[in-house]
């Protein structure tokens, strides 16, 4: 029996290499082409026609539902997310399965026995229903952040922030020089901000890419990114090609 071929379409570079080795203990998947952003996912899918993909829904460019829209080439598909778990269960169906981002080994070997059962695609209704939740999703986006200020707190409009990191353990808002902390940890403001806005390019940073002004080589393949003020923020290694 010929191998199932996969395709691994995710913007971090730490989730496609453990679903690669995930796969890698399993018999009869062959990774045939790897993707970190939805417009290169598109070609990619067409171009090696897998039998199989793994795909993030949150990307830059085109979202996951976007990308099976785009391609002509039909596989069957495990979403990947990061989404909370209720509502993914909303959208469970038989052709797709979803794994829920950090997910147990024992989830992903069952993720693959439920696709080898029903191997599909995702129907159109399952697609308009993942777009109308990810929708209701971006309504609820955080537009402004509370900011304690003695005993009272200042709005901050998210768009004016250039980004926010962690030292010491805390999580700071950054605006040019001015830096203050804030009650939110760094991935629950990943999730509840604009992902077309704010992008993750460190495990201790999220940017709001509207803010970078100049980006500057630093070494060994490695970039920093530069605001009107303040400290540049440094791209980790597995994220410099994605920025």
């Amino acid at each position: 029996m010929s191998s199932v071929t996969v395709c691994i379409i995710d913007d971090e570079f730490r989730a496609r290499r453990r679903i690669a080795e995930l796969l890698s203990q399993e018999d009869g998947y062959e990774v045939v082409g790897e993707a970190d952003n939805g417009a290169d996912a598109v070609e990619l899918i067409d171009r090696v026609k897998p039998d199989l993909i793994f795909l993030d829904i949150r990307m830059p460019g085109l979202s996951g539902f976007q990308v099976l829209q785009e391609a002509q080439h039909k596989p069957a598909v495990i979403f990947v997310t990061a989404y909370d778990e209720h509502a993914v269960q909303a959208f469970d169906v038989h052709a797709v399965d979803y794994l829920l981002k950090p997910f147990p080994d024992g989830r992903f070997r069952e993720a693959l026995e439920r696709v080898g059962e029903k191997r599909g695609v995702a129907e159109p209704d399952v697609l308009e229903r993942l777009e109308m939740m990810i929708r209701d999703s971006r309504e609820s986006m955080l537009e402004r952040i509370p900011v304690r200020r003695g005993f009272e707190f200042d709005m901050v409009p998210v768009a004016s922030v250039d980004c926010f990191t962690i030292a010491d353990g805390l999580v700071f808002l950054v605006q040019g020089k001015r830096r203050v902390v804030v009650d939110h940890t760094l991935r629950e403001l990943e999730e509840r901000l604009d992902p077309s806005m704010f992008m993750r390019v460190h495990r201790n940073s999220l940017v709001n890419v509207n803010r970078i002004i100049r980006v500057v080589p630093w070494g060994r393949g490695r970039i920093a990114l530069h605001f009107t003020e303040g400290e540049p923020v440094h791209v980790g290694r597995d994220r410099t090609q994605a920025v």
